[in-house]
């Protein structure tokens, strides 16, 4: 069960009606309740389930120790203990063709557990720095581990930000439930009009990339670059509107990555519950740049591999990773990328910007490292510009019709991006309209994304992308 499937809905539906007919003092155990079922019916797994209810009580177990035992070692025993489902399914990465084929996923791997661990981690370093008090009742500890909304693909929420928003029972309003309902079917255009129907020629060329270069190439990595940012901020944004029907708010998780000018600027707008949790937990505890330069360039190097290491096992994460972290000392040591070279020509800059960035993705979406490197030589191995006009892209997967809707879905997702850039809150002026207008609207957008998005064409929808993370 996942958020794009009617059963999730029918099972939503089912947990607001009972959180709101409950007493308000104890909603959130409805809440908590539909975390678990959430949970078994999307791994249908008892040793998933034992190791993911084991998880939690040992870091309660844990944070209750460090409140008053402030030793290092109990934290660091508490987080490798938390961690060690996540290291074991990285370092068997490494070993990947060596171990049985689907052993991993099979035994060890409860749902979101890259998200729930990062969590767990988080909740146990501030309670050892006093940053916060450690939660007592463990059913309420669990109500944040488990959080159904965004447990799949995050974002990755601290426990003073989240924990007293699950706790205290929230009145309806109908405020939520319109802003819930809005963010539902935008999180449902970016994943039915864009992310999957761009997912077919990425598929298509990545899967025989021998088979490809020059522009094709290109095609794929730009539009890997779209599909993955669509598909991640589609499912955050899912996330985010299911929560406020709850009357519960997760924070951002995105500012428009791709109009970043530097790749200091993509990483603060790119997965920014990751960005902050990397430089709030590995980055400044390695000194930051508060022992010099040198120590500040390896201390971003040690940094980014933890990113690539989070994302998968496999040398080709840690490689994406280091890439991003080499970006950023090229933009810090050479002038040239220096904003006051460049400060006039910001288009250029963002240009450059999407340019590196996609690169790195062609190394993470591509199967292994060599793959990738291989797809990136051949990006420059050949001049085909005509398979734009002679009919060569609808043998990617996608026919005439199709590459008109995802065109189109990505010039309203442009003008949505830089209305927002420009800080206006389209959602606001929306409101402005009267009930029948705002409903109409509602209505013609779920039948244009059900018509024109991924069910209206005849395939499936795939799952969510940073769900396998």
């Amino acid at each position: 069960m996942t958020y794009t499937t009617f059963n999730f809905y029918v099972f939503l539906l089912i947990t607001l009606v009972a959180y709101y007919i409950i007493p308000k003092a104890y909603r959130w155990l409805a809440i908590l309740l539909a975390n678990f079922c959430f949970i078994w019916f999307a791994t249908e797994s008892v040793s998933k389930m034992i190791l993911f209810v084991a998880t939690i009580l040992i870091s309660y177990a844990f944070g209750l120790l460090l409140r008053h035992n402030k030793k290092k070692s109990l934290l660091f025993s508490g987080i490798a203990i938390s961690a060690m489902p996540l290291l074991l399914t990285r370092i068997i990465g490494f070993a990947e063709g060596r171990v049985p084929e689907g052993i991993v996923s099979k035994i060890i791997i409860p749902i979101g557990l890259s998200f729930y661990t990062m969590q767990i981690i988080a909740y146990l370093v501030d309670v050892y720095r006093g940053k916060i008090k450690p939660q007592v009742n463990v059913l309420k500890y669990a109500l944040f581990i488990s959080f159904f909304p965004q447990i799949i693909q995050g974002p990755i929420p601290r426990y003073d930000e989240l924990s007293e928003q699950l706790s205290e029972g929230h009145d309806f309003d109908e405020k939520n439930l319109i802003s819930g309902i809005q963010l539902i079917i935008w999180g449902f255009f970016l994943k039915f009009m864009i992310a999957d129907k761009a997912g077919i020629v990425v598929d298509k060329i990545f899967d025989d990339y021998s088979s490809y270069k020059g522009l094709y190439i290109w095609i794929a990595g730009i539009l890997y670059s779209l599909q993955l940012y669509t598909d991640f901020l589609g499912c955050v944004t899912l996330s985010q509107g299911i929560a406020r029907l709850f009357g519960i708010s997760l924070t951002d998780n995105f500012k428009r990555p791709y109009f970043a000018d530097s790749i200091k600027d993509f990483w603060r707008r790119w997965h920014i519950s990751l960005s902050s949790w990397l430089r709030d937990y590995i980055y400044i505890p390695l000194g930051g740049n508060r022992k010099g330069t040198n120590r500040k360039y390896v201390n971003l190097l040690v940094t980014f591999a933890v990113s690539g290491l989070w994302h998968g096992g496999g040398f080709k994460f840690i490689f994406w990773g280091m890439m991003h972290g080499v970006y950023q000392l090229v933009e810090s040591m050479v002038p040239i990328f220096n904003k006051k070279y460049l400060g006039a020509k910001h288009l250029i800059r963002v240009l450059i910007n999407f340019y590196f960035v996609m690169i790195a993705w062609i190394v993470f979406r591509a199967d292994t490292l060599l793959a990738g490197l291989k797809m990136i030589y051949r990006m420059f191995c050949g001049f085909n510009p005509w398979i734009l006009f002679d009919g060569a892209i609808y043998d990617l997967g996608l026919v005439q019709r199709e590459w008109e809707v995802l065109i189109l879905s990505l010039v309203v997702l442009f003008w949505v991006s830089r209305k927002q850039e420009c800080g206006v809150v389209l959602r606001e002026q929306f409101d402005k309209h009267g009930i029948v207008v705002r409903w109409a609207v509602y209505i013609i957008a779920i039948l244009t994304v059900w018509v024109f998005g991924t069910y209206g064409f005849g395939y499936d929808a795939t799952d969510f992308i940073y769900g396998g993370f």
